[in-house]
């Protein structure tokens, strides 16, 4: 599971840098608008990501701004996601960049995200899909390794 958490800011970045070549098939999309909220706070500058709805479908991807509020891209000029069901990952850890040189840890709970409890259904039309987070549980932060990787025993005897 950790492996999305470390790559998750590379997939957007690629996603909206490489799609919306002229031609595209673009299968059937629900618009989908929403705010995302943790104990009632909106959360800014998360990345959001609806999994593809059915295997081999990419994902769909927004980031909120100051106030929480996200629209989501199924591609460079697309907006929305594919009909049906989808696993659904936020985020606000960012690697490290020469604009961002400290990047950005993780401040949501890892069952959003990197152990994500989180679905929702998009259906055809206009779709208003709100998260209200709630703070408290285990926040893993991708870059800093378990104490397994490390060499170490769970249990701190080796």
């Amino acid at each position: 599971m950790l492996g999305w958490l470390c790559s998750f800011s590379a997939i957007v970045a690629s996603m909206l840098a490489l799609v919306g070549c002229r031609g595209e098939a673009v299968p059937g999309l629900g618009r989908v608008a929403g705010t995302i909220t943790m104990d009632g706070k909106p959360i800014a500058e998360a990345s959001v990501m609806f999994e593809g709805a059915k295997p081999g479908e990419p994902p769909s991807l927004s980031k909120t701004d100051a106030n929480g509020h996200y629209e989501l891209y199924y591609s460079r000029g697309h907006k929305g996601a594919t009909i049906g069901e989808h696993a659904v990952y936020i985020s606000t850890y960012r690697e490290a960049t020469d604009d961002n040189p400290q990047g950005n840890k993780e401040t949501i709970p890892a069952r959003y995200n990197g152990k994500s409890e989180l679905k929702a259904v998009v259906n055809r039309g206009q779709n208003k899909i709100d998260f209200a987070l709630q703070s408290g549980g285990e926040i893993i932060q991708p870059h800093e390794a378990s104490p397994i990787q490390k060499g170490r025993s769970p249990t701190g005897c080796n």
